[in-house]
């Protein structure tokens, strides 16, 4: 969920180019210039921050390490969400979040735990979702280092 009111469906799974999908399934409002359907294209690697969801490719790749997503150039993103509200393992929750009627912010505190469950299902080694180094909140309880700022949504 983001800030714009976006709800986007994020897997692993491939599609017909090999990249991983992310797609917004459901607007609240017309607050967004992306529609329903939306997809980012391109980037081998899911980035995920509070400022943002992208899509990137590696700058400077090396052996046994992804590159965060915020330490690559820009100029390899290809395409990013809002900043993100929070994270759900499953569409039900989500909408329980798209249907509040309260204002949404970033890193909202009311689904902090629905965030800190999906970071720590995606774990340290996942091979295609980065979580931000920087942004504590989305870092597990197995290492938290001081927060920095994150990547910049745009």
């Amino acid at each position: 969920m983001t800030v714009s009111g976006s709800l986007y469906e994020v897997t692993d799974e491939e599609d017909e180019n090999g990249y991983p999908i992310v797609k917004k399934i459901v607007m609240v409002g017309n607050s967004s210039s992306k529609p329903i359907g939306w997809r980012p294209k391109g980037g081998s690697y899911v980035g995920i921050a509070r400022g943002g969801i992208v899509l990137y490719n590696e700058d400077n790749p090396k052996p046994g390490r992804v590159q965060l997503p915020e330490k690559v150039n820009t100029r390899f993103h290809h395409g990013h969400t809002s900043p993100v509200v929070a994270l759900f393992l499953n569409k039900e929750d989500a909408m329980t979040c798209v249907s509040s009627l309260s204002p949404l912010e970033k890193g909202d505190p009311r689904w902090l735990a629905q965030t800190k469950a999906v970071i720590d299902a995606i774990g340290k080694d996942h091979n295609v979702f980065i979580p931000s180094e920087f942004d504590s909140v989305l870092q597990s309880p197995r290492e938290q280092p001081n927060p920095l700022p994150i990547f910049s949504s745009q």
